[in-house]
């Protein structure tokens, strides 16, 4: 590949791609030959000493039109009570392989976790307490939410279990736009959640969306300025993405003109980048600005990227324990995603089958996944690089690296680390792509969703 004609090509041509945050894709996974065992998962997790955990809770009360998540939103209260006693027993038996780890990080993710009541949350830290007891002493215990599914009384019990980061989806505050996206509150139902989350919570994520159905510039200003006024820590900013088999793809479809192009996206972005710059908030990846001084504003992201195994627990959850990666089948329709909900719920923990679904990465995979998700981040080391792998950087990706300064994407600070420009953070996601492997993209153009 000429990387550097890759890069130009692209760019010119204003593609913006779907946002890169894991490598590889879900649609990357296939059926493993035999189902993983607890053994094989335990010989690839290293000698790091660390571990970080994510729990997926797959429900939702509606679908947002957007949305390609592994949820469902017909299910009984026992649905839900059953699926927690399956969660509750995995993790006490993951603990008995990992639970002298230290736990960098805690994410509830979905889905809705705050359609789980206190008793559920209750039984689940309990778990989690006996199981993991070693936790890192800047632990990060985050739990995603929506502005209708929570009172004050979870949120101080929430609190109460040591929950220090809320991320809560706002998407707009125009009632149209929130209308258009499937969700059914109001608009001062969402900024009521953000006033609730703000008093209790040192650290709150609220994630917007640009490019709904029907928005113009003036009211997605009007959305940030907003959210903006809270002066929340983090804000996330994603662009819509179209993707198969979601009312929003259909929508484009009939009414194209009632969307941004991908060229007024790259527009909208930009002045998102200089609003949030003249209200201090510094970027760390092309969606998220943050106020955190010191730190990333999403510990558990950031921990993966530099090699500490991820456990997850549940449907939905993705695990990465070093060349394997495994998770549920991956589907967006409702009636595919409740019967792999109930079978999880019916079935006790077998230590040897714990995944069938999922990938086993080359060694070449594992050094890309590196180089991608930490040029994501801005943070790619050469010395990092060389004494992971015994090599030099230079040498295994020179030609990209080159690229990459010719066209004043990377900067090399202090001699030793590549770090985005203002334009690789806004070319990211182009640029991740240009470090996939040929079997990688293959895979992909071979997924067909479910």
């Amino acid at each position: 590949m000429n990387f550097l004609e890759f890069l130009r090509t692209t760019i010119a041509k204003k593609e913006l791609p779907s946002y890169v945050y894991s490598y590889p894709s879900k649609r990357a996974y296939r059926t493993f030959p035999r189902p993983l065992s607890i053994t094989d998962i335990v010989e690839q997790a290293g000698r790091s000493k660390q571990i970080n955990i994510y729990i997926h809770i797959p429900f939702c009360r509606y679908r947002c039109t957007y949305c390609t998540l592994f949820l469902a939103t017909r299910q009984k209260p026992e649905t839900r009570d059953s699926y927690v006693v399956r969660l509750v027993e995995h993790i006490a038996r993951y603990g008995e392989y990992f639970g002298d780890r230290e736990v960098v990080s805690i994410y509830f993710g979905g889905g809705t976790p705050t359609l789980l009541t206190q008793h559920h949350f209750g039984k689940l830290f309990a778990a989690l307490d006996a199981a993991f007891p070693k936790r890192n002493r800047n632990c990060e215990i985050t739990v995603e939410s929506a502005p209708d599914t929570f009172d004050n009384n979870l949120l101080d019990f929430l609190k109460a279990l040591g929950v220090n980061r809320m991320s809560v989806g706002i998407q707009s505050m125009v009632p149209g736009e929130l209308a258009h996206t499937g969700r059914p509150y109001s608009v001062e139902t969402a900024e009521a959640s953000i006033k609730a989350l703000m008093e209790r919570f040192s650290h709150v994520n609220l994630d917007l969306i640009y490019g709904l159905r029907g928005q113009t510039r003036d009211s997605w200003i009007f959305s940030l300025g907003r959210a903006l006024d809270y002066e929340p820590q983090t804000l996330s900013l994603y662009p819509a993405v179209v993707r198969p088999m979601t009312n929003i793809m259909i929508s484009k479809a009939l009414n194209p003109e009632l969307f941004f192009s991908e060229a007024e996206k790259y527009e909208v972005y930009d002045q998102n980048v200089a609003l949030m710059a003249s209200k201090d908030y510094r970027q760390e990846s092309f969606t998220r600005f943050t106020k955190i001084a010191g730190e990333r504003a999403y510990r558990q992201e950031a921990s993966d990227f530099e090699g500490t195994p991820l456990l997850g627990l549940g449907v939905g959850a993705r695990s990465y324990f070093g060349q394997y990666h495994y998770g549920a089948s991956y589907t967006v329709d409702w009636s595919a995603a409740l019967p792999i909900i109930n079978a999880f719920s019916a079935r006790p923990f077998d230590p040897d089958a714990i995944a069938s679904h999922g990938i086993k990465l080359t060694p070449e995979d594992l050094v890309r996944r590196y180089v991608l998700l930490s040029l994501t981040l801005s943070a790619l080391s050469r010395k990092n690089y060389s004494s992971l792998f015994g090599r030099e950087l230079a040498a295994d990706f020179s030609e990209e690296l080159k690229a990459l300064e010719r066209l004043q994407l990377v900067d090399l600070a202090d001699g030793d680390t590549y770090q985005l420009t203002h334009a690789g953070f806004k070319y990211s996601s182009i640029i991740a792509r240009m470090f996939y492997s040929g079997t990688m993209v293959a895979l992909e153009e071979q997924y067909q969703a479910a």
